[in-house]
Order: C-alpha cells, then structure tokens, then sequence
C-alpha cells in the first residue's frame, strides 16, 4: 500500500513504470514515438513488403510490432503474431522450414476461419471450402486446448465477434471441428463426400499463399506476419542458436515475396552480422533501431504525461533535486537507447522512495541515487555476470592492452586479449581507437567501458552526480563518451574522431545536466 500512495501522491493515477513489456502496455499509443523508418516497415497495404527491424533487448523492437498490431484493427490487412514457439521436446536441429511455415499456416487459418465466420457461407466457393476443410483436418485436429487458445490470442486483427465465436470454439477438439465445419457452411452429408474425396494440399507455402488470397476475396489488402522474441525461447539462449532458429525462413526470398503478404521480422541486433551475410537487401530491406535521446526523453515525458491526466511530464519536476539537475537527461543517457532500461531505472528509483517514505510529493535526492546504484547492480550483473568482478579490478573507464595483463592480472599478452575479447562479446567493452605509445613502436588498442550502468557498478563508490562529472561526456556529435575525464581531460571522439579537450569545458566541476558539456576541439 505504501507503494500505492507514493504514487498517488507524485500526481499519478496509475503506475507509469509497471511493466516493461510493451504487449502489456494498455496506453501504448498515447506515448508511442515513431522510429525515422516506421512508415517504410509498416509500408503500403496494396503493395506489401517484407522487412526486418534488428535494436538491442528492450530497445523498443516489441512496441514497433505492437504498434501494427494496433492498426490492424482499423486498417484492412489480416494480422498475425508469430512469437510463441512450440519448442518442447525438440532440438535446435529440429527446427526446419517445415516446422515454421505450418505453424504460420496454423495461425493464418484460424484468421481467416475468424473472417469467414462473418459472413454467410455461399460466399466461400465449392473448391475453397473443399480446401479449407482439408486444412482444418490437417492444422486442427490433434491442437490442444492451450495451443488453439495462444494460436487464437497471435491473430490481431479477429473483430470482436470473431474472437468471442473463436473463444466459443476452445473445448474438445471434436466440438471444434463441428463448430468449424458448421461455420464453413459443410453439413454431415457434405463433409462425408469431402473425406471421401480426399484430395492434396502441396506444400505449406502453399497453403498461407491459399489463406492470403483469401484474405484479399474477404476485402483486406494484405496479410502481415509479424515475427518477435526469437531469442526468448528455450533452444535460443545464444546469438548463433538464435539466428540458426530463424533461418530457414529469413533467407527464403519466394516465401518472403509472396504476393499479397508481408513478414516482419523484429530480431535481436546481436544477430545482425550472421543476417548480413546472407541478406538480400535489394529485395528485402532491413533496418536498425536506433533512438535518439530527445526521442526518448519524449517518449518518458509522454508516459508521464498518460499515467497522471497530463500532470506530470518529467521525473525531474517530481524530484527534489538541486534546480539545475536534469534528471530525465541522466536517465535517458544511462539507458543507452534502451527504452527498457528508463523503465527499469524509473521503477527502482520509485521502489526506494517507498522504501524511506511514501507520504512525500517529491522524490528524494537519497532516492534517486541509491536507485541508480541498485539497478545498476542488478543490471550489471544480469548481463556481464562472468566479468564483472575482473572490469572491477581496472578501476578504470578506458584502458590499453597493457594495463590489462601487465599491470591487474600479471599474465601474458595473449591471455589479457583474451579476456578483454570475452569482454567485448559481452557487450561490456568497446574499442575506442588506437594510441602509440612509443614512438616507432606498432600502436596498442584504446578500450572503454560501453554501459553507462556498468559504469557506476564499477566505480560504486563515486556517487551518481560525482561519476557524471568526473567519467561522462557528450561529444558535439552527441555521442556518449565515458572517459577518466577526471585523469586525461584529452580525449578522442571513437564516433567523428573529432579531438577533445576537456580542459576548455565551461564549469568543469559544476553538476550541471540542464545542457550538454559543452566539448570543444583542441587547440593547434
């Protein structure tokens, strides 16, 4: 309760960081910020077109998705979700073209079953409910109670009286193919001449190219096959499992270009470089997610703004920091482009103000840092878990090779690179550049820390203010440099090169957040 009353007393009428996955956000479109290619992967409806969409975990792949899901219900294309996978008892081997194009068959059938079920039955031909008979014998007769209802729940675009006759149909499976037959208009007399007469399907390609031009005689434009959370299942832990697991159909160009049918793919950005090597960009285009922090410092403000009746528009209006402290701009910076991880951060902050006290308008200063220090724990530990410990025994933001095995670990050159490789794996560090560091000698490789969060796990003695002074920066290109500013005010920018010099930064020692610091080039 003393979380219930926190926020009422912030000014909000629900929790504005209760969940973190968007296909539970119920006000999704009230703070939706369209991505600059949005248009181009929702693309015409009378000309569909497949595409793929790859961003970092919680960077924003499933509220794009969410997003068609939502037109779907008043725009005419037949929608379905491909993001549940039947995996137990397989293996990653077992896991075929075959395997993915019936269960897309599965759910595009129970579509189009839906939109039939609108409308009388002479509107289906002879030879099209001979067809669909055939296919609900093949897709329908041995599915389960569960399987039938998630397979039900995938399909986007069910009208209302559709999904409640569906929801209807959810028991035995003999009753669901009476309910079926009887909706296709097929009395006993007819369903005993089609099992007589048998007859051949092809191949599953050819029964969703069948469902879509269907789809197109029932008045919809096209279909939208919408393919998320790859990487979420039991048999794609790895970035190579997960791209092995979608494969099949990725690289299937006819499939892909079916007429009157789109796929999206909405997949994990590790999988990128193995997508690369086989994409056809010529003929199915990709994208990469990427905001940008006044994207997502509008999209926080929007959030804010759905959750309170418009009351609240940003986190630093209800936090009793000092008044040039921008704290949406902290949070937002630390999230690396992550929209999951403002949520995140926002919600702890919010756990711990409860914690201290619930009966405040104002969250505490006390609050928002022992917030950042406890996500940035967990996170840390969640995503670097094997390294952790050894990024700690740096006690620095940026290194070289040789501080690494010669000066923390004393082992040799070959074992330090192989750590500092495992690291960059990880996503915990990132080549920044090069430096000489004996005239004539080769130069050695330039090492940073790369998260934000990572960053105060590893110095969590510094106080949040403190390590924003001393290790972070923006460059004039506005990408985010960690540094050991406080040690070397020279630096390089790892994105335009542009060379640093911290020494000119207006206020140096100032916890100002309201601007950027303003980085200039170094003198010549």
């Amino acid at each position: 309760m003393s979380y219930d009353s926190l926020i009422k007393n912030l000014g909000f009428t629900r929790d504005p960081f209760a969940t973190t996955n968007a296909d539970e956000e119920d006000f999704l479109e009230d703070y939706f910020i369209e991505p600059p290619f949005f248009k181009a992967v929702y693309g015409q409806l009378d000309n569909p077109k497949s595409s793929v969409v790859f961003a970092p975990r919680g960077g924003g792949k499933t509220a794009l998705k969410r997003k068609i899901e939502i037109a779907s219900k008043s725009s005419p294309f037949v929608c379905v979700t491909y993001n549940s996978f039947p995996t137990d008892g397989l293996r990653l081997s077992s896991i075929t073209h075959d395997y993915h194009l019936k269960n897309i068959s599965r759910l595009l059938l129970i579509a189009l079953i839906g939109v039939a079920s609108e409308y009388e039955p002479e509107r289906l031909s002879g030879k099209e409910r001979h067809i669909l008979f055939l296919l609900v014998k093949l897709y329908l007769t041995d599915i389960d109670s569960t399987l039938l209802k998630s397979s039900i729940s995938s399909v986007q675009s069910l009208s209302d009286k559709a999904r409640a006759w569906w929801n209807r149909c959810t028991g035995p499976v003999g009753l669901v193919l009476n309910a079926v037959f009887t909706k296709l208009g097929l009395g006993h007399a007819e369903i005993k001449q089609l099992e007589e007469a048998n007859g051949k399907l092809g191949q599953a390609s050819d029964h969703i190219s069948f469902l879509a031009e269907l789809a197109v005689k029932y008045g919809y434009k096209s279909v939208y096959i919408l393919i998320d959370k790859v990487d979420e299942n039991n048999l794609t832990g790895k970035v190579s499992a997960s791209f092995e697991f979608i494969r099949p159909i990725i690289i299937d160009l006819p499939l892909l270009e079916t007429k009157h049918i789109a796929f999206k793919f909405f997949l994990w950005d590790k999988l990128a470089d193995e997508y690369r090597e086989v994409a056809r960009p010529d003929r199915v285009k990709y994208y990469e997610l990427k905001w940008s922090d006044d994207q997502l410092k509008a999209m926080l403000s929007k959030r804010l703004e759905a959750h309170s009746g418009r009351k609240v528009s940003s986190l630093t209006s209800i936090c009793g920091l000092e008044e040039d402290v921008d704290l949406d701009r902290i949070v937002v910076a630390f999230s690396s482009g992550s929209p999951r991880n403002i949520i995140r951060a926002c919600k702890e902050i919010l756990d711990q103000q409860s914690e201290v006290d619930s009966n405040v308008k104002k969250i505490s200063t006390h609050a928002v840092i022992k917030g950042f220090e406890v996500f940035s724990e967990n996170y840390s530990i969640e995503l670097y878990r094997n390294v952790v410990t050894d990024i700690q025994k740096l006690k620095r933001t940026n290194f070289l090779l040789r501080h690494v095995y010669a000066d923390v670990f004393k082992v040799t050159q070959a074992a330090g690179l192989a750590k500092v490789r495992k690291w960059q794996e990880l996503g915990a560090v990132e080549q920044i550049g090069t430096i000489q560091e004996i005239r004539g000698s080769r130069p050695s490789n330039h090492y940073a820390v790369a998260n934000p969060f990572l960053l105060k796990y590893v110095f969590s003695d510094i106080p949040l203010f403190d390590l924003w002074r001393k290790k972070i920066r923006f460059c004039q290109c506005d990408q985010m440099l960690l540094r050991d500013w406080d040690a070397s005010p020279k630096q390089r920018c790892h994105s335009c090169q542009r060379e640093i010099d911290d020494t000119f930064v207006e206020k140096p020692d100032a916890p100002v957040f309201v601007k950027k610091p303003l980085l200039k080039p170094a003198k010549t």
